[in-house]
């Protein structure tokens, strides 16, 4: 099983749109893919679950059968920081219980596209952040840069941050989030030089996303670790 895990350079910058997005890309290729959030705020109850939009929309995309608890072990429903939430319901991550969901999907699941909440650096805990996450998962990770007046600041920072932990950076993704967004292109092409990782793709302002189509914007051979379409 490929497993990476996506963050952003930001919140509301369009992981699980990108996350959606890579899913429709390989289940086109014939592969079975599925995605996880651990961890999600802003949930509400529906069918006598705890859910977030996000997890709902991953759950329609994904190819495979998925249980709602094991890619989304923790529900809040405040749409706020993860730590806060963690405090007030004195809850924990359980890393193990974590890992044997991911353990649970080896033998049916070819691609799996672990989404985190908000950015890099967001807690999750108040001794454990996302990048910790990432960390005792040890997976590689896909950066989704929401082009906007001042991403090459927030995509620069979380890259250092990202390769000063030695982690492993597989690509990232421009998601124009920013219609309006002035000297685009000048941006991005920055950026393409100041990365050293590929550009997996430049998504564009999409009003009405729909991840099967702005999967065409995505190319996922460009990975970093060569995965194998043949």
């Amino acid at each position: 099983m490929h497993t990476y895990f996506i963050t952003g350079t930001d919140t509301d910058i369009g992981k699980t749109a990108i996350t959606c997005s890579l899913i429709a890309k390989l289940t086109e290729e014939g592969f079975r893919v599925g995605g996880m959030k651990p961890v999600a705020a802003g949930c509400h109850m529906e069918d006598g679950f705890m859910i977030s939009d996000d997890v709902k929309k991953i759950i329609e995309v994904s190819n495979v059968d998925l249980n709602i608890n094991e890619i989304n072990t923790y529900q809040f429903e405040p749409p706020i920081a993860p730590h806060i939430s963690f405090k007030k319901y004195k809850k924990e991550i359980d890393m193990h219980l974590i890992q044997k969901h991911l353990c649970s999907f080896e033998n049916k699941i070819d691609y799996l596209f672990i989404e985190g909440v908000g950015g890099y650096a967001v807690p999750l805990t108040e001794n454990f952040s996302t990048a910790d996450f990432i960390a005792a998962l040890d997976v590689p990770v896909i950066l989704v840069v929401g082009m906007k007046l001042g991403c090459i600041n927030h995509a620069l920072l979380t890259v250092e941050s990202i390769l000063n932990k030695k982690q492993k950076l597989s690509g990232w993704v421009a998601n124009r989030i920013d219609m309006h967004m002035l000297a685009y292109e000048e941006n991005v092409s920055f950026l393409k030089e100041k990365i050293k990782a590929p550009c997996l793709g430049e998504v564009p302002y999409l009003k009405d996303f729909d991840p099967f189509n702005a999967s065409k914007f995505l190319d996922i051979t460009k990975l970093n670790d060569k995965v194998d379409l043949d």
